[in-house]
């Protein structure tokens, strides 16, 4: 699963900040390495749920914060998918 969880994250990544992402890991931080700020994260949350399916992030659960790192979006998109899967 984390590998096409990976995979929608560079293709969102990369169309979110118009340039391509070549390099992606869990260390990884979306403000700081990839300079998302607040529109540009809701935006990148917006594409994922369009590449996974049964992904939905709920608005008023959610913030840049918890989600800053690539490794915490993958564990929480992982979980989610699993969950809405059963």
């Amino acid at each position: 699963m984390s590998d096409t969880v990976f995979s929608a994250i560079t293709v969102a990544l990369s169309e979110v900040t118009e340039r391509p992402v070549s390099v992606l890991t869990g260390e990884m931080k979306l403000d700081r390495d990839f300079d998302l700020d607040s529109f540009m994260f809701v935006q990148f949350l917006l594409s994922l749920e369009d590449k996974i399916d049964n992904l939905r992030f709920d608005p008023m659960a959610i913030g840049q914060a918890d989600f800053n790192s690539v490794g915490n979006l993958v564990e929480y998109i992982s979980a989610q998918v699993q969950v809405g899967a059963q």
